[in-house]
């Protein structure tokens, strides 16, 4: 394949991907109780798809996209735009690890089934780790700055408990959804 062709080939399937992302981050729906703030949504899985077949570095450039034209649409909401930070942390957070070690197995000729649970589980540890430390020492500082609000103390451990919840679910949903669409991958397609 030449230079240019897979250059074309790179920017047409980052687009894909990345208008993909962006339609999947409209459709969210609360998931726990009381914590109608916290949405999870399908948006990362374009991201995953695109770090698999193009490298790591695309999963970001889909999840900065989607990030930019959501709040683009949107707007900032009532959080002042903190949700679309914390999703663009967690979503890197997830897919650039499950995509660099999915890439690093597949070329060691690991079997798909234990390379997609050992990136699904990097991808967890590192989701979980990036968003307990976010909401830990970005959000107190985010909401004093920007909405007045001081988070503190049992308000925000309660808050990190629901947000460690939530990308835990979000992270075992990714990892499952993503052994199926692996598998229909062809190897053609992951070596691009």
């Amino acid at each position: 394949m030449s230079e240019q062709c897979r250059k074309t080939k790179f920017i047409v399937y980052t687009g894909i991907l990345s208008a993909l992302a962006i339609i999947l981050y409209f459709f969210d729906f609360p998931i726990i109780p009381g914590s109608n703030y916290l949405m999870i949504d399908a948006s990362d899985l374009p991201a995953v798809i695109a770090g698999v077949i193009l490298g790591p570095s695309t999963a970001v450039i889909v999840e900065l996209l989607k990030v930019l034209v959501h709040v683009l649409i949107k707007g900032m909401g009532s959080t002042m735009g903190f949700g679309d930070l914390a999703n663009f942390i967690v979503g890197v957070a997830f897919t650039v690890p499950f995509a660099a070690v999915f890439r690093a197995a597949a070329k060691r000729g690991v079997k798909l089934f234990p390379a997609i649970l050992l990136s699904g589980v990097t991808g967890l540890v590192s989701m979980v780790t990036a968003g307990l430390i976010g909401n830990y020492f970005i959000a107190p500082p985010y909401f004093q700055l920007f909405l007045h609000i001081k988070l503190s103390g049992a308000a925000l451990w309660a808050a990190i408990g629901s947000a460690t919840i939530l990308n835990l679910i979000k992270s075992v949903l990714l990892t499952v959804v993503m052994i199926p669409i692996i598998g229909l991958l062809n190897k053609k397609a992951i070596k691009l």
